[in-house]
């Protein structure tokens, strides 16, 4: 089983750069995931449990920061898949998160760039701000970097104007 994420590195952040241009459509680079890799795993079960820290920066903006984003996974197919979409400008209520979607989807036919959409807040699978130039959050993004040669992954945060806390 595969599980597909979008590369956020491109996505995410070079999507809430576009905050202002959300009708906006970029075919943004696709990267498959085994649903069992450990690393990612791993990064998705920290975003879990850090959840509670970006609601906290996200009702109360820390100076400098932008850039709000959660990645949820929705499901397509037969075999429990998931593609996991980036959404700008989440807002909570209760058990739900609702944003809109900032790439395009590719498995899951029933969103599209730009829409507004509510999702269960237990499919969040990662969150992510900016603050000053520092990206906060984005663990699956790390390791998504951390499989880059050193190279590309130094052109990647340059050409997005971030830096890893």
């Amino acid at each position: 089983m595969r599980t597909p994420l979008l590369l956020l590195l491109c996505v995410t952040i070079a999507g809430c750069q576009r905050h202002a241009e959300a009708d906006k459509k970029e075919k943004d680079p696709i990267v498959y995931v085994k649903s069992e890799d450990p690393g990612m795993t791993a990064a998705i079960a920290k975003a879990q449990e850090t959840l509670v820290n970006f609601k906290v920066a996200l009702a109360k903006p820390p100076p400098n920061s932008s850039r709000f984003a959660v990645k949820v996974g929705f499901p397509y197919g037969t075999q429990n898949d998931r593609e996991h979409i980036w959404l700008k400008d989440p807002t909570f209520s209760g058990e739900t998160v609702t944003g809109q979607v900032i790439n395009e989807p590719v498995d899951v036919k029933t969103l599209k760039f730009g829409q507004t959409v509510t999702a269960p807040v237990k499919d969040i699978s990662d969150w992510m701000y900016v603050q000053g130039v520092a990206m906060r959050g984005g663990f699956t993004m790390r390791v998504l970097l951390d499989k880059m040669t050193p190279e590309e992954r130094q052109k990647m945060l340059k050409d997005l104007g971030v830096v890893l806390d």
